[in-house]
């Protein structure tokens, strides 16, 4: 595919991830086959106008978001992977929350390492 088409998928899984939506939520809100969303997120289908249309619509943005290409995707998906870890220790005593922020730093360490 296309990169355009490449990154019209990323651009519409940050925007979906960012919103907290699942594929298959923001499949129902556009009305759209979720096995569909996430060809096109994946880059492996060509949306129809008509169905970024439908996109764009359940997400609340304009259209033309869904090709403004830049710095902004990676970040909404950082973002969210952030939020996503915040969530996961929602709950957890500090003492349980440092452990997991060490264990990471550890794991990290390791990573780097080689």
């Amino acid at each position: 595919m296309s990169d355009v088409v490449i990154l019209v998928g990323e651009k519409i899984r940050a925007l979906r991830q960012h919103r907290g939506l699942s594929q298959e939520k923001l499949a129902f809100k556009a009305g759209i086959n979720t096995s569909y969303i996430g060809q096109v997120e994946r880059g492996e289908k060509s949306a129809t106008i008509i169905s970024l249309e439908k996109i764009a619509t359940a997400l609340d943005v304009g259209i033309e978001e869904l090709f403004q290409f830049d710095k902004v995707v990676a970040e909404r998906a950082d973002s969210s992977f952030i939020e996503r870890i915040a969530y996961e220790l929602k709950g957890r005593t500090k003492e349980e929350q440092e452990d997991i922020y060490s264990f990471v730093k550890q794991l990290l360490w390791f990573r780097d390492k080689k």
